[in-house]
């Protein structure tokens, strides 16, 4: 048996679209390797909203995926697939229950959760 890529567990497809809000070569490379076709941006068409899939917002602290949520989350409603990819280690201040509590702010709420490795864990959020 075949371990699943991030982006399989995070259901991304052949053709996909996915809008990752993320800075580091780290949160970009989370997806890799990503399905045939499938295509990352980073930033989303404003002429074309319904272009993207699926928007991936990294975070690795509170206040960075608070920032997030104020700049982004108005954005990404028409967006299927919403994923909070975080740290899952001790010493990182944000976890699945302070990202529910973040999104509930904002009428979002938590759908399921996945670890994609040792390192971070990913929480899908839809609106309410």
């Amino acid at each position: 048996m075949t371990d699943l890529s991030n982006a399989a567990k995070l259901r991304i497809s052949d053709g996909f679209v996915v809008w990752v809000v993320g800075t580091s070569v780290e949160e970009t490379t989370l997806l890799d390797p990503m399905p045939e076709g499938a295509e990352m941006v980073e930033v989303r068409d404003e002429e074309d909203p319904e272009s993207v899939d699926a928007a991936i917002l990294v975070a690795d602290d509170r206040l960075v995926l608070a920032d997030r949520f104020d700049e982004i989350l108005p954005q990404i409603g028409s967006i299927p697939l919403v994923w909070v990819c975080y740290p899952q280690h001790d010493s990182a201040d944000i976890d699945e229950e302070s990202i529910q509590e973040l999104a509930a702010d904002y009428g979002w709420y938590a759908e399921e959760s996945v670890v994609l490795d040792d390192t971070w864990a990913a929480l899908r959020i839809d609106q309410s």
